[in-house]
């Protein structure tokens, strides 16, 4: 279980301040439950992939795609595109790690968009940088309807050390780095109005329930 405990982390934005943050959409997972192709599979005649570009953009001051793919395949999004560190191949934290190291000096905030998770609140980067802020940690994370979301959460980019000692000792458990760095669990109030919220789309049939 993911604990909070009270301990602060230095050199973090003052509590208070929304402070800038970089977008990383993690596109580069194979998607053999979809076919292949994940983040290129249309949802309402467009990319999945564009709606959460689209979704980032409204949130973060800059937006980056995690792909070990030729970047020209991206092009028409207009954003770099970030391989996974340090070698492609170990899941969405080799991703986390090289946007991490991507980020901009004058920003410190990285917060993570799932290519397969098209609809997310349009203030989740505040609340979760909000209460990562207040508690003094390198991380949040998001909890909807009892479920972990451990792909919806934000990164100060002093827990990239922590996240290449992990995969130097091959544990590539996302969960596992966030407990490391004592994240913050944020619930999310649920929205029975919008089922489609925090959806995964792994499979054609997830995919088809949206559309």
């Amino acid at each position: 279980m993911l604990r909070n405990r009270t301990e602060t982390v230095p050199d973090i934005t003052p509590a208070g301040k929304m402070p800038k943050t970089a977008a990383l959409v993690l596109a580069g997972g194979e998607g053999k439950r979809m076919g292949g192709d994940k983040p290129f599979r249309e949802l309402a005649g467009k990319p999945l992939i564009a709606h959460v570009i689209a979704m980032a953009r409204q949130q973060c001051d800059i937006v980056m795609i995690s792909s070990n793919e030729d970047p020209a395949r991206f092009a028409a999004f207009d954003c770099p595109v970030i391989a996974d560190y340090p070698v492609a191949g170990q899941g969405p934290l080799g991703g986390i790690l090289g946007g991490l190291r991507a980020l901009p000096d004058d920003i410190d905030w990285l917060a993570i968009f799932p290519v397969d998770c098209p609809v997310l609140p349009d203030d989740l980067v505040r609340k979760l940088a909000a209460a990562a802020q207040g508690a003094g940690r390198l991380a949040a994370f998001a909890q909807y309807d009892t479920r972990d979301h451990f792909l919806a959460a934000v990164w100060h980019r002093n827990g990239a050390e922590t996240i290449e000692t992990q995969l130097a000792n091959d544990d590539r458990r996302v969960g596992g780095a966030l407990r490391s760095v004592e994240a913050v669990r944020v619930t999310i109030p649920t929205r029975p109005d919008q089922p489609a919220l925090f959806a995964n789309i792994n499979t054609p049939g997830d995919l088809a329930v949206l559309k």
